[in-house]
């Protein structure tokens, strides 16, 4: 990748983890974190997610900014590589978040149910 691009990246990267910690920080007081955590993760993947564009010698670029220049200026609208990648991306974060999610509630049900046996009187032999 030629230094240009290199350059180029960092500071997308950085502008991007720059977004992502601002959309953290205005949503932090939010009830549900789930879906917050949820929202920076589709957003940081479809942001961040590097694809070739389908010329050949073109350098990679963030999937969902080329997504989004393909549909609006390129006569045939966007590449299916391009769409492919951008929701595998999203729909792979997706998953994750559900699974973690699920995990995460199912953990909370146990430590609850638990709790109600420990303070159950007819269970407890004290």
């Amino acid at each position: 990748m030629p230094e240009d691009y290199r350059l180029a990246w960092m500071f997308y990267i950085a502008g991007t983890i720059v977004l992502l910690l601002a959309g953290w920080w205005f949503m932090r007081k939010w009830r549900w974190g789930w879906l917050r955590r949820t929202l920076l993760l589709v957003s940081a993947a479809s942001l961040l997610v590097p694809v070739h564009s389908g010329v050949e010698d073109a350098p990679i670029s963030p999937v969902l900014p080329l997504f989004a220049y393909q549909t609006v200026f390129e006569e045939g609208g966007a590449t299916p590589e391009v769409t492919a990648n951008l929701i595998f991306a999203a729909g792979g974060a997706l998953a994750l978040m559900t699974i973690w999610g699920l995990i995460g509630l199912y953990v909370g049900h146990r430590r609850e149910k638990r709790r109600e046996f420990e303070e159950d009187p007819y269970f407890s032999e004290r």
